[in-house]
């Protein structure tokens, strides 16, 4: 190129920029030292550098679609073009980022050039690299954070096992965004695993056998491939049910040289997944704090259970039995169904209790607590109200139906001892209410309803014992 372009380039060869004049078919017409440095291509032995090559021979893939897309459509159209960013690479093979400025110009012959300016911003575009990476960590690292404070707070005032297990499913799905999450709480024997509750989701279809090599190892499934080779005996169910990556979490406590699971955290994915190492981290952070705080929720558990239980047969006592029908008469209030309540006396327990002692009386007490399961919904209620006196509540009831149940507790109460009491007579007297709720009655309240079967029991037992006594609660 001659002429004013070629002499101002001369001003500018010894500058840091890239400076360069293109043809709009962006051959190089014209350029100074700054571009051979950009371009790695310093040691070109020609004369001419680098000019009639192609500036295209240089660009990264992405970078020449948007050359040829973008930059010289705009720029043919308005005349200029402000900052745009292109990556090229050079002779080593090295990518290098530029910040871009051109004017469309007219040279002495006419054709239109391309005034060109390139300022590599190779080590800016890293450090912003790092800035957004150190970012993201930042960021992550305060999700975590804030995350594991929540289930902190959470566990802080968990009222039993329940609301562990219901914050650890919460805290894992929200750390890793799995299809699926489960949390699974176990007493360990010498020789098995007892599962004893469980919280969360598991893939239709899918119970994870496999064992981590270590009791107190993380399992880890990036992909199908990992899982076919760490759960062989599971891929096929994880395969049907399309899972694709799977984490194991384990929940252990260390004594002495001994590692105890006391559970897991298992979180189920569609995808292969990346699994980055701050979500692994926040999975054992969380089994961390389950382990400190699962003995004293387990034993909570148990006070609350023995607060509300009988101690001899493991029955509802009165109190949770009254919690259980006041919520069973709310119930029938709304929807108009039925329900009744028995009240049971033992006839002949006093005998066996003081003729065989209180050890034969309570094997006694037990089998009655049976005896009533057995012939009880899994929705009705049986409870001890003490000494030989229990309850049944039970939905659903009109009067027939109610006598008919009454008769047929009467008579499982009637049915021989074994044991140390065989041969012992035993009857019961039972009184029952039915309550069906009218158009503008109000529901009973537990005691009323209590009081009333009470009742109904002693006209059972003043009629000579061993009878059912049925009234209707009327309001």
């Amino acid at each position: 190129m001659t002429g004013a372009g070629a002499d101002s380039l001369d001003l500018l060869e010894h500058t840091p920029v890239a400076v360069f004049v293109l043809g709009v078919d962006g051959t190089i017409l014209a350029h100074n030292a700054g571009m051979q440095v950009w371009l790695g291509a310093e040691g070109s032995a020609s004369d001419d550098g680098l000019r009639g090559r192609n500036i295209v021979e240089w660009l990264t893939a992405a970078s020449r679609m948007l050359y040829e897309t973008q930059v010289m459509p705009r720029l043919l159209e308005t005349g200029r073009l402000r900052e745009v960013m292109l990556e090229t690479r050079d002779s080593w093979g090295e990518r290098r980022a530029a910040l871009v400025n051109a004017e469309l110009r007219h040279a002495d012959d006419g054709r239109a050039v391309a005034y060109v300016a390139a300022v590599e911003t190779t080590a800016r575009a890293a450090f912003e690299k790092e800035l957004v990476a150190a970012r993201r960590e930042t960021e992550l690292a305060h999700r975590r954070l804030m995350l594991l404070q929540d289930a902190t707070s959470a566990l802080a005032v968990a009222n039993g096992l329940g609301d562990l297990g219901e914050t650890l499913v919460s805290a894992a799905s929200r750390a890793t965004s799995a299809a699926w999450t489960s949390v699974r709480l176990v007493d360990r024997s010498d020789e098995t695993d007892i599962a004893v509750r469980e919280w969360g989701q598991a893939p239709p279809g899918v119970t994870l056998a496999a064992r981590p090599a270590s009791p107190g190892q993380q399992l880890v499934c990036r992909d199908a491939e990992q899982i076919a080779r760490a759960v062989p005996q599971d891929a096929a169910a994880l395969r049907a049910a399309a899972i694709e990556a799977l984490v194991t979490t384990p929940i252990v406590r260390a004594t002495g040289e001994r590692t105890v699971v006391l559970g897991q955290i298992r979180c189920w994915f569609r995808r292969a997944r990346s699994l980055e190492s701050d979500e692994l981290e926040t999975l054992r952070a969380l089994a961390a704090q389950a382990e400190r705080v699962v003995d004293h929720l387990r034993l909570r558990d148990q006070l609350q259970h023995h607060a509300l239980h009988d101690g001899l047969t493991g029955l509802p006592n009165r109190v949770l039995f009254a919690e259980r029908l006041q919520r069973m008469l709310h119930r029938t209030g709304l929807d108009g169904e039925p329900c009744a309540v028995l009240f049971l006396d033992l006839d002949g327990f006093k005998g066996i209790n003081d003729r065989l002692g209180h050890g034969v009386g309570d094997e006694v007490l037990r089998i009655v607590a049976a005896r009533l399961q057995r012939v009880c919904r899994v929705s009705d209620t049986v409870a001890r109200l003490g000494g030989d006196e229990f309850l049944i509540a039970a939905s659903g009831m009109d009067d027939a139906e109610t006598a008919r149940f009454a008769e047929r507790v009467r008579r499982v109460v009637r049915e021989p001892l074994d044991g140390a009491a065989a041969g012992s007579p035993l009857s019961a007297s039972v009184g029952a209410v039915h309550w069906r709720p009218g158009a503008d009655s109000a529901a009973p309240s537990a005691d009323e309803v209590i009081a009333a079967a009470d009742a109904a029991m002693y006209r059972a037992k003043r009629a000579g014992k061993d009878g059912v006594q049925v009234d209707a609660l009327v309001r």
